[in-house]
Formats: C-alpha cells, structure tokens, sequence
C-alpha cells in the first residue's frame, strides 16, 4: 500500500483517462491511416516495421510520400492565421477596422444576450 501514498503513482492515477485518451486517439487514427492505404503501400509499411528495406518498391514509396506531404500541406494551411479582406479589397491581418469591430462587438452581444436565434434573426 506504500506505492499508492506515492505522489508521482496518485499524479499518474489520476491521469489515466487523459492519457490514455490520448494515445487511444492516436492509435485509431493510425489505424484509420493504415487501412484507407492501398495494399501496396499498406505492403511498403509493412515492410519498414519488419525490417525490409530492400522490398521497397517506388511504385508504392512515391504516392505514400505525396500523401505524407499533402497532410502537411493541409495541417500548415489549417493552423495558418487567416487574412481577413474588407469591402474594398484592401487585405488586412488580424485588424479589423472600428466599423467591423462594432459589429462584431454588436454580434457577440445578441449572441450573449441569451436570445433565440429566431429573434437575433427578426432583429428584435
């Protein structure tokens, strides 16, 4: 009973459903990965988890790789700041001009107001 009046073992208890949330996230999107590959590539995997380097072929690295980087491309464009364009087409980024601001500021307010969206939408 001494290793539960361990601090660092109740810390990591108490975490359990954290982490295990986490990897289990990981391990199905993994899998997810895994079986929306064709049989090539899911035989290119294979392959490099066992060791066999030399059964490679480009056939199934190319496309694996131009995978690979379009998910890169997609998280980067996804985390990116986006660039906000006003009426007159003048590009502006993470500013918004005291007119936007105030309706912006007017919107957050009906929002919090606790009305329904049916009278947001009927301007009452």
């Amino acid at each position: 009973m001494s290793a539960l009046n361990n601090v660092a073992v109740q810390w990591g208890i108490r975490r359990i459903f954290d982490y295990s949330g986490w990897i289990g996230t990981f391990v199905g999107g993994a899998a997810l990965f895994y079986a929306g590959l064709t049989p090539s590539q899911q035989a290119m995997i294979s392959g490099l988890l066992q060791g066999n380097w030399q059964d490679i072929t480009l056939g199934s690295l190319i496309p694996f790789l131009v995978l690979i980087y379009s998910q890169i491309i997609s998280y980067r464009a996804t985390v990116k700041p986006q660039a906000i364009v006003e009426e007159n087409g003048k590009l502006v980024t993470n500013t918004l001009s005291p007119a936007k601001e105030t309706e912006v500021s007017k919107t957050v307010q009906n929002v919090s107001s606790r009305k329904s969206l049916i009278e947001i939408l009927l301007g009452k």
